[in-house]
């Protein structure tokens, strides 16, 4: 039999997607270039990295992109469309990373474990951030300079650079910057899961007070938690149950999801307890992992959240956001014109400190009044009452 190498779809070890002989089908796609991009930590990072994607696609039609990373994110590019390879760094594939071979490498994270692996690949061309020796990161390329600049001067960083990080990364692989989206695909399966749980939320018991009750308008998603590296990013309990009180008093006709991972649950719990008998104030589960986390949070209108995972999660379902920055830089991040980013009164934000002495903190200098009038902007201006946007 005649096969055909080249072809974006053949692996050699079973047949494609298309189930039928290589000569004379009609999906041939050669591969013009085989590309890898290495993002490998910090789950929002990867996530907003995929924003790369539609313009990796762009410079070289026709290429073939594996795309390299931890284990931990791997429920963050399962089903990406635009992904032909996803291979997960373990013992396992590290075989196959000495073997493979690339025409470009596009490393995004600036780290000793991704820089190293960086310099390990084989590839005809590099660019993003590598490793020397020494163990020192370093640029591969001219057009990662800025970047790598902008990690290297607090000045630069926290009070001239304007750009977000979408173009920065984008502009460090080389590559034209055209305020690309994140890209976080959804399985059909998964989206009828989202619509099924939207509904449920939806039809608990309404504002009206009635044995019946009466479907909830809209659902406010308020992403509870953050990394445990960076604890400033989220509300204390006592913050949090203020602002879902404040909610259910300006919205009664809006019920409020807690959206959270397992590192959330006694939080989560301490705020549903403070509305125990109001039905308008939902405890998602936190235990099911991180994609069925992302279908709760498709299942709601806008979300609120610090910066963290749960914000790009929301910014990549296209969800109204209003994101609050305290320890981060609130320009380094694209809300694509959907939502507000409210910044902490504090003369010493950002600082991206994980632990701090200051008084006061942070996170509770975010006015509960400034969530209020954003939220509002986005019930009224955005028309999501009845809608699930995504």
């Amino acid at each position: 039999m005649a096969y055909r190498f080249d072809c974006k779809y053949f692996t050699g070890y079973k047949p494609c997607g298309w189930k039928r002989p290589c000569d004379g089908c009609s999906h041939y796609e050669p591969v013009t270039k085989r590309i890898a991009v290495v993002s490998l930590e910090a789950l929002g990072a990867v996530l907003r990295s995929t924003c790369l994607l539609p313009a990796i696609k762009r410079e070289w039609p026709g290429c073939h992109i594996t795309w390299i990373t931890y284990p931990n994110a791997k429920a963050l590019l399962d089903n990406n469309q635009m992904i032909d390879r996803l291979l997960v760094v373990d013992v396992t594939t590290q075989a196959v990373l000495e073997h493979l071979k690339f025409d470009v490498l596009l490393a995004v994270d600036k780290s000793i474990e991704a820089g190293a692996l960086a310099e390990r690949i084989q590839a005809t061309e590099k660019r993003g951030f590598g490793l020397d020796a020494n163990g020192v990161i370093r640029p591969l390329n001219p057009e990662a300079n800025y970047q790598y600049d902008v990690g290297l001067s607090d000045e630069l960083k926290f009070f001239i650079n304007q750009k977000a990080e979408t173009q920065q990364i984008t502009e460090s692989m080389a590559l034209k910057w055209q305020r690309d989206p994140y890209l976080l695909d959804l399985r059909d399966h998964e989206m009828a899961e989202v619509s099924a749980r939207r509904t449920e939320l939806l039809q608990r018991k309404g504002f009206d007070g009635s044995a019946a009750g009466t479907p909830w308008r809209a659902i406010i998603g308020y992403n509870t938690g953050c990394s445990l590296l960076y604890p400033y990013k989220k509300f204390t309990v006592e913050r949090s149950i203020e602002v879902i009180r404040m909610w259910r008093k300006a919205f009664p006709d809006c019920a409020v999801a807690l959206l959270g991972g397992r590192e959330d649950t006694d939080r989560q719990g301490a705020m549903k307890e403070a509305f125990a008998t109001d039905e308008g104030v939902i405890n998602t589960p936190t235990s099911g992992g991180l994609r069925s986390g992302m279908l709760w949070m498709g299942a709601t209108d806008l979300v609120l959240s610090g910066c963290s995972l749960g914000m790009h999660i929301a910014i990549a379902l296209k969800k109204p956001v209003i994101a609050w920055f305290g320890v981060s830089c609130s320009q380094e991040v694209d809300l694509y014109d959907r939502g507000a980013k409210i910044q902490a009164s504090v003369g010493c934000s950002p600082c991206w400190k994980k632990a701090c002495t200051n008084e006061p903190k942070c996170f509770n200098e975010v006015s509960v009044e400034s969530i209020r009038l954003a939220t509002a902007d986005i019930l009224t201006t955005s028309q999501v009452f009845g809608e699930n946007k995504r």
